[in-house]
């Protein structure tokens, strides 16, 4: 997915890291800036999966159910 407004960034990361990543992106005919867009991608569906568990828990906690009840009821809901 190339961005014609994609704004060049420079990024530190340790030699073997860097190693690493240049490997996978040789393996997958893909370049660093593809691989590390990905990364950046996977961390940011990470973090809102994250933030979207934790919004449950509270829910979950404020509702006074308990961690076991939350698969029947959700069963329930959708059928």
């Amino acid at each position: 997915m190339q961005n014609r407004q994609a704004q060049p960034i420079t990024i530190t990361v340790p030699p073997q890291m860097l190693a690493i990543a240049d490997k996978i992106a040789r393996k997958e005919g893909r370049t660093r800036s593809d691989l590390f867009r990905e990364a950046l991608r996977a961390y940011f569906w990470k973090k809102r999966w994250e933030a979207i568990q934790t919004y449950g828990v509270k829910k979950v906690r404020a509702k006074g159910l308990k961690e076991e009840e939350i698969e029947g009821l959700i069963d329930e809901l959708r059928s």
